[in-house]
């Protein structure tokens, strides 16, 4: 993630018109010129059965490369990778692996980021 302070967004959501609703969500809040976020100052961190939606053979992972390709950082939950019975070699190219989502985004929150919670 950026140095500057930024947005963490926690997506756990495995219901696919909830996840389409959080990533409209995201590009509403980056094209927003009031509350400036620049990509690069997003983490995105992904845990539980929403993980599925960051493997290659994701019909969502286009959405994904586009993200990671505009500087946004997207994180996989290792723990949840492993509980859903998915290898991490399959994420999209650009996803980060961390051990534990929930504490990848206290760790980040301790460094001053806000927090958002999408479904």
């Amino acid at each position: 993630m950026s140095t500057q302070q930024g947005t963490v967004v926690h997506i756990s959501t495995d219901e696919v018109s909830k996840w389409q609703m959080a990533l409209r969500n995201l590009q509403n809040l980056v094209g927003d010129e009031s509350v400036p976020t620049p990509p690069e100052a997003l983490e995105v961190v992904i845990t539980g059965p929403g993980v599925q939606f960051l493997l290659e053979s994701s019909p969502e992972a286009y959405k994904i490369r586009k993200m990671v390709e505009a500087g946004v950082t997207v994180a996989a939950c290792s723990n949840s990778l492993s509980r859903f019975g998915h290898d991490p070699e399959a994420v999209v190219d650009g996803v980060s692996i961390v051990h534990s989502g929930v504490a990848e985004v206290v760790r980040v929150q301790q460094g001053g980021t806000d927090y958002l919670k999408l479904p």
